[in-house]
């Protein structure tokens, strides 16, 4: 006992003082930042590029790959294969972690890189500068992790194997997402659907801790939305390459018969870099893939009749659920900008989205189809039946008890979540589900801003570590060296 107050002492004094460091892993992004603060300051690309020679088999000369890190997708190129943090088996849906991806990336999120080129007037030799970090020594600092809701015991005894043995930090903690995400809104009971990068999972939380029984997974998610877009795409022979190839060989012409390709092409289209990796052009489009889709989807809201519209705002009460001003403002504060035109009265525009070489396609083919697939069934990815029903599911799957609680605490985050007029199709579509009390007020929690979105487990996690009541959770290294990964498990739940 007194070994473990020692271990422990220069990290608990006070609770508030200490500099602990939160680091949000996801499949497409990782967040890095102080703990008491309201944003990440670090936020990086969850892939590496591994060096391979030109038949893409072993890495040139060095028998150990080397990883370049961060990747900026604008620029070709040649010889790197992508190598992404995560992997997830299609299989048995469980997933894996690449241990040098890991590594490179926190290094460089926490303690950066050495410039290479330093300007100084000076006959002295100047202190190396660090870019692109947060310029720290990571052996300083305890670490918080966010981890996926449904436990991977692999997966987090490669981190803390890692973080002890070769940055040699002083304590570690992981909670998972959803957890954190409910803290971050100050709740501990709460059903989070979190739509990320590669999954969509609806996971209710209780007194704090994740029901992982109940728990669910769906491979729905912004990967899966890409690749959706890009099929349609090619299906219009709509030939889609890299911010790198802009400019080359575009006509600006409208449509698809300006790029045309045949149904089949694949990734490999660009045509100027013969040398660049079919994985790392292949993230390139996507990345053209994501930012069409971020600038154009929207989820396709039921019309409602003015009588039924001022019935429900009259001097401002609750609309589907949330607390709204009679102005007609979203969940989130902001006027319903991006609400469809035809709802509203007005008349569609035709609108249009220009690739990088120049060629405009039109919009609406793809601007309401694609986050449909939030509400319709997909087979292909283990048995999704859409949104609501999956919530459905995740709900009667519970205990009765806290099904109300559940349903009063609804969560919705996630990068893919963004799409305009989701949050009010979710909450029109669950009150159509006779499966609920109408005694029941059921009601979808606000997310102030995008950001909060985008970062809500790292909020979360920043919160967490900041509390003089959790300083005892801390895993420290003295721990770990007397007791191995039993400690880890025991103590992060």
């Amino acid at each position: 006992m007194n070994a473990k107050n020692d271990a422990s002492e220069s990290l608990l004094c006070g609770g508030e003082d200490i500099s602990a460091l939160v680091v949000d892993l996801g499949f497409s992004t990782t967040k890095i930042g102080h703990n008491q603060e309201d944003t990440p300051r670090v936020f990086l690309r969850s892939t590496c590029g591994e060096d391979v020679s030109p038949d893409g088999g072993s890495p040139r000369g060095d028998p150990s790959p080397k990883l370049k890190f961060p990747l900026n997708l604008h620029n070709p190129k040649e010889h790197l294969r992508i190598k992404p943090l995560f992997e997830r088996n299609p299989v048995d849906n469980t997933t894996h972690m690449n241990s040098d991806v890991f590594e490179r990336i926190l290094r460089y999120g926490i303690e950066g890189v050495e410039s290479k080129r330093v300007f100084h007037c000076s006959d002295e030799v100047p202190t190396p500068v660090k870019l692109g970090g947060l310029n720290l020594k990571i052996e300083e600092h305890p670490i918080l992790l966010s981890e996926e809701n449904i436990h991977n015991h692999r997966v987090r005894a490669e981190m803390t194997e890692i973080l002890f043995e070769t940055f040699n930090i002083p304590a570690v903690y992981f909670a998972k997402k959803a957890k954190l995400t409910a803290f971050s809104l100050g709740r501990s009971n709460a059903l989070v659907i979190d739509i990320g990068g590669s999954s969509l999972n609806v996971t209710p939380v209780y007194e704090g801790y994740v029901l992982q029984r109940n728990s669910l997974q769906f491979g729905v998610g912004g990967d899966y939305f890409d690749r959706l877009i890009y099929g349609m795409l090619r299906k219009d022979q709509v030939r889609v390459v890299p911010y790198y190839e802009q400019g080359r060989g575009g006509s600006g012409g409208l449509g698809s018969a300006s790029a045309s390709c045949s149904p089949s092409c694949s990734f490999s289209g660009a045509t100027h870099h013969p040398n660049v990796h079919s994985s790392y052009e292949e993230e390139a489009i996507l990345d053209v893939i994501r930012y069409m889709k971020e600038s154009i989807c929207k989820v396709r809201v039921a019309h409602q009749s003015s009588a039924n519209k001022k019935s429900e705002t009259t001097s401002g009460g609750l609309k589907n659920g949330k607390e709204v001003e009679p102005t007609g403002q979203t969940h989130n504060g902001a006027k319903n900008v991006n609400a469809p035109k035809w709802q509203t009265g007005q008349t569609e525009e035709e609108e249009f989205f220009e690739l990088p070489d120049g060629v405009k396609i039109k919009t609406d083919k793809y601007r309401y189809d694609i986050a449909e697939e939030l509400f319709r069934a997909v087979p292909s990815a283990h048995n999704f039946n859409g949104l609501p029903e999956a919530i459905v599911n995740c709900i009667i799957s519970s205990d009765v008890d806290i099904r109300k609680e559940l349903l009063q605490a609804i969560i919705v985050t996630g990068g893919s979540s963004l799409f305009p007029g989701l949050v009010d199709r979710l909450y029109n579509s669950l009150r159509e589900k006779e499966c609920f009390s109408q005694s029941i007020k059921m009601k979808i929690l606000n997310m102030t801003s995008s950001v909060e979105c985008l970062y809500s487990s790292w909020l979360g996690g920043s919160i967490l570590a900041s509390l003089g009541t959790f300083q005892q959770l801390w895993v420290s290294r003295a721990e770990y060296d007397d007791t191995g990964h039993a400690i880890v498990s025991d103590r992060c739940f």
